[in-house]
């Protein structure tokens, strides 16, 4: 079973800013209040597991400040550090939850909390989970007590197109202080039958997938107008046309910088056909899926992701909770990651209590994951 002692309260999400239109969020820390810093910690003699695969034996670890400041073997113990022997036992980085709704479904759940989706139309890409996070959610307590230090948290999947994630680190008082600096840019979509079920039920599109994936070539089709548009202006050198503002359409520019290549897009999918219709449409308007989440049928058509360098970000053993759930199977991360298909383990929280997130890691391993893409997988 996969074991976690963890030994640092950073997690590692690394990407360049980018510029458009409508710019990610810019998120500036107010001054931290001034505390003592903290002694230094010495953890002696563990087994580091990094995540690369690689693994050190009898190994230290030097903390400054809740960072690790060094790894090697018979480290110097500062002056006033505390050492703590761990005997072999098993350091690993902090845990990343790369599907979670922390923070805009907080706890208690109630509707007051309920901020993750804006369900007032289908096609809300420009709507964006920072501007809902809670960062007194008491559930983030629990994660970090299960090793989870860093998450992105995503708009939930009642909307054909969700708005943008949140790339947090899980350790501060305001948004300010959890939002990790310069981020990579999210945006979060759903295929079947979530959308589907809600706006049907209003009488409203889509009622069907057919409907569904109308509504996505409309949007898409907006969004090449206006990139066409944006281009055009860019290339002119006419003084007219640069006395007339740049074609601007704030609703429109999140699907514009997907197809530059400036936003990883992120869709809740299970099933085979609701896969095969979204890369259909990612061929047509040639922007990159970086990953289907919950992907429960995705062991059945690895061949199809790969070829697409598409990621999958899955659950271990959650099944049958409804008819896109029925046909998962426990052994599809080890399929996947033999395939050669980059599998991330998730919490969906609170689907799964963030705090599980090593659990789901562990039975993936179970049913034979190897034990180190086990790790990497949550991390």
């Amino acid at each position: 079973m996969v074991a976690a002692l963890v030994g640092t309260l950073t997690g590692a999400c690394a990407g360049a800013p980018v510029s458009s239109a409508v710019a990610a969020p810019k998120v500036v820390a107010p001054p931290a209040p001034a505390r003592p810093p903290a002694s230094p910690v010495v953890l002696r003699g563990g087994t580091v597991w990094t995540a690369t695969g690689a693994i050190l034996e009898t190994t230290d670890l030097l903390l400054r400040d809740g960072r690790i400041a060094a790894i090697g073997v018979g480290l110097a113990v500062p002056d006033g550090a505390e050492v703590v022997d761990l005997d072999g036992r098993i350091v690993t980085p902090g845990l990343v939850d790369m599907h979670s709704h922390l923070g805009v479904y907080a706890a208690p759940a109630t509707n007051a909390h309920s901020d993750g989706n804006e369900m007032s139309g289908p096609v809300q890409p420009f709507v964006r989970a920072i501007d809902a996070f809670d960062p007194e959610d008491r559930s983030i307590a629990r994660a970090l007590s299960g090793g989870v230090t860093t998450a992105l948290i995503l708009p939930g999947s009642g909307n054909i197109m969700g708005g943008e994630g949140f790339y947090a680190k899980l350790r501060g008082r305001t948004v300010a202080e959890m939002a990790i600096a310069h981020p990579p840019r999210s945006l979060k979509m759903a295929m079947g039958e979530n959308p589907k079920r809600i706006y049907g039920a209003r009488t409203a599109a889509p009622m069907s997938r057919m409907g569904h994936a109308w509504l996505m070539r409309k949007a898409f089709l907006d969004a090449a107008t206006l990139r066409d548009k944006q281009d055009a202006w860019d290339r002119s050198a006419e003084a007219a046309d640069r006395k007339k503002p740049r074609p601007d359409d704030p609703s429109v520019q999140p699907l514009v910088d997907l197809l530059r290549g400036q936003v990883r897009l992120q869709v809740h999918c299970y099933e085979v056909h609701d896969i095969e219709t979204l890369l259909r449409i990612a061929d047509e308007f040639h922007f990159q899926v970086a990953a289907i989440h919950h992907a429960l049928e995705a062991w059945k058509v690895p061949e199809l992701l790969k070829s697409h360098g598409v990621a999958v970000a899955t659950f271990a053993d959650l099944w049958g909770f409804k008819m896109e759930a029925y046909d998962a199977s426990v052994h599809a991360p080890r399929l996947l990651d033999a395939a050669g298909v980059a599998v991330a383990l998730k919490s969906d929280h609170p689907v799964i209590d963030a705090r599980e997130l090593i659990g789901e890691a562990a039975r993936a391993h179970h049913y034979g994951l190897p034990e180190q893409q086990a790790l990497a997988a949550v991390t």
